[in-house]
């Protein structure tokens, strides 16, 4: 969902591999995945964020010591859909290598502010040059199910699934312990009852360290079986849920507003041992409990 919270992707933009016999990878969320790289032949560890399109995301200081060089005259504007919250930042094109492999040039954004407390850069996972990825979770179950989905993209890992008789979009962001809805799936839970807030609509961190404003919500609805655990709604204003039963509320809707998604968050994900995707077979795979 990220290429639609983002008011500027278009310079996030395919990450070249050469063609090679499959590759697979396998990292940790503990309590996120990084991946070892090399930039410019220096040393690098990335979050790879699951959210994230295929693109890199490096601190201009991060850029510095990599000896990253940006492109003169090509900048990018970072936003989140319906916030003022934005990043300005340059372009640049630096030589990647991962595992020792061959290298290859990847669009990045480089920002002058901290795009990650945990690594040198944030990665999509669009952009590593393997043909299965798989991210672990936890330990197996003893009553494991495969959970597949196909991919429309198989370099944005965003599935399609039936939530409270609705489709919905949906992401994974082990990352954070809490679920979010994006303020088009808000309103349509909130309208049903699906949804009641818990707290004070507060600016609260989604991602690179821009912010939204969103009101903590309890909800029982489930994605395939898994329950969501604590979770967020995007929103400005308090839910409807959350107003005095003659309050009258006025929303206006966006000219084009963007589908429902939900993105799950650690919790949701608590009772599986990992997600996987096949590029190849456009697939990914979430392996949970029964």
């Amino acid at each position: 969902m990220m290429r639609r919270l983002f008011l500027a992707l278009a310079a996030f933009v395919a990450f070249a591999a050469p063609a090679h016999a499959q590759r697979v990878l396998t990292l940790d969320a503990s309590p996120v995945p990084i991946v070892d790289a090399e930039i410019n032949g220096r040393a690098v560890r990335l979050e790879v964020d699951l959210r994230f399109p295929r693109g890199l995301a490096l601190s201009t200081a991060a850029a510095e010591r990599l000896r990253v060089r940006r492109l003169p005259l090509a900048g990018i504007r970072i936003g989140i859909e319906g916030s003022d919250s934005t990043l300005r930042g340059r372009i640049a094109r630096p030589r990647v290598v991962f595992g020792g492999e061959e290298g290859t040039r990847a669009f990045s954004g480089v920002f002058p502010a901290p795009v990650s407390t945990r690594a040198d850069g944030v990665i999509g996972p669009g952009a590593l040059p393997y043909d299965v990825v798989t991210i672990r979770l936890g330990p197996e179950p003893a009553n494991a199910r495969d959970i597949v989905f196909p991919l429309e993209d198989a370099d944005d890992w965003e599935v399609r699934a039936q939530v409270g008789g609705q489709e919905l979009l949906v992401q994974f962001d082990p990352g954070n312990r809490a679920s979010v809805f994006n303020r088009s799936a808000a309103r349509l839970f909130d309208h049903s009852g699906a949804i009641t807030s818990v707290g004070d609509v507060a600016q609260i961190q989604l991602i690179l360290g821009l912010s939204t404003m969103m009101q903590p919500v309890q909800t029982a609805l489930t994605v395939e079986g898994l329950a969501l655990g604590p979770a967020y709604a995007r929103t400005n204003a308090p839910l409807l849920g959350a107003t005095e039963d003659d309050a009258v509320v006025v929303s206006a809707e966006a000219e084009d507003p963007p589908p429902p998604n939900v993105t799950l968050g650690r919790d949701a994900l608590s009772t599986c041992a990992s997600i996987s995707v096949d590029r190849r077979a456009r697939r990914l795979t979430l392996r949970c409990a029964g």
